[in-house]
């Protein structure tokens, strides 16, 4: 029940989000002179190549998940984390369950005594997620504070936000991993000591096994430093495709914000969120028209959808096929009983 609720506060967020979008005054203005928002001669080469970047982005996330679960020992084949990353992106899009615990569902049904070792290797895969996008947002405004100023008070606040989002996640990251490491770990729970929950103790384990195991915790990042330009690559298409001629790299600057702040659980999938803050962003630093920027988001989000209809279809075959109640009662188990 708490999660329909929290479905549908996130609906009614997503719809005002998107109605704020649509009634800008550009876009009211551009609505006055024409009956479409449609771009007059919409160049639809680019909805192809940014439907083959959407599905880089599939790969190349399922080929970090392997690295990682390797490291942890969980003998998987890559095929069959593709499949589980193109599944898990279906229930991201299409159900009150978290494509996250899908993933770790159907994986934990072939490795039954990996729960938690699972479970863990998504959480770290976000970690690098995150550590990619901060490293390259860091990088990209590094020595320009005073852009900060010479902006509305909106995009001021975002990348203000992003700032503070991205320096504070570093810090998360690198204090999770020194608290669990051998120095901190080792006196907190100190071997033999007897623990009401073994969770406790396991949990710093699993993650000490990326500093021992650093070359493939490497490897990680820097295929998570490959697959930021391959995701962004879908919008900027989605903005070619309405005519526009900005460069890559206009968009890639502005999409580490635009990810940042979508990524807030305000709305679903960050719809309506995500087209705010690039259209603004995009208007504010490039000079970029409200209507291309808001179609070419949307157009962005499509690619990544029709990887999800592809997920839908694995999803169906005997062997994935499942029920949502499975998946909460396998992945809301008590921790005390995880193994």
């Amino acid at each position: 029940m708490k999660k329909w609720l929290l479905f549908l506060l996130k609906l009614g967020l997503t719809i005002g989000c998107l109605y704020w979008v649509l009634n800008q005054d550009e876009l009211r203005q551009k609505i006055n002179q024409s009956t479409s928002l449609w771009p007059a001669h919409p160049q639809w080469e680019w909805v192809a190549i940014g439907i083959l970047f959407g599905g880089g982005t599939i790969f190349i996330s399922a080929l970090r998940w392997w690295i990682l679960l390797r490291a942890q020992d969980v003998q998987v084949s890559l095929r069959r984390i593709v499949e589980l990353t193109l599944i898990g992106n279906l229930f991201n899009f299409a159900t009150v369950v978290g494509g996250d615990a899908a993933k770790i569902f159907l994986l934990i049904r072939d490795h039954k005594d990996k729960k938690l070792t699972i479970t863990m290797s998504v959480m770290v895969d976000h970690l690098a997620g995150l550590v990619s996008m901060a490293v390259t947002f860091l990088v990209l405004t590094a020595g320009r504070f005073k852009m900060l100023e010479e902006h509305t008070a909106l995009e001021h606040k975002a990348l203000t936000f992003a700032w503070f989002y991205f320096v504070g996640g570093l810090v998360f990251v690198g204090l999770l991993f020194l608290m669990a490491s051998p120095w901190v770990h080792g006196r907190i729970h100190k071997p033999g000591k007897k623990m009401r929950f073994e969770i406790l103790r396991r949990v710093p384990e699993i993650y000490d096994i990326y500093r021992k195991k650093w070359p493939q915790g490497l490897v990680a990042l820097a295929v998570s430093f490959l697959m930021l330009p391959v995701y962004y690559a879908t919008f900027w298409c989605g903005v070619r495709f309405g005519g526009e001629a900005a460069s890559f790299m206009q968009v890639f600057t502005v999409m580490p914000v635009v990810d940042a702040i979508s990524g807030m659980p305000f709305s679903i999938q960050g719809i309506g969120v995500r087209e705010l803050f690039f259209a603004e962003l995009m208007r504010g630093l490039y000079g970029t028209a409200t209507e291309v920027s808001v179609l070419g988001s949307l157009i962005g989000f499509a690619c990544s959808l029709v990887w999800a209809a592809v997920g839908g279809i694995l999803f169906l075959r005997p062997s994935d096929r499942t029920t949502v109640k499975e998946i909460e009662d396998v992945t809301h188990a008590d921790e005390p009983s995880i193994n």
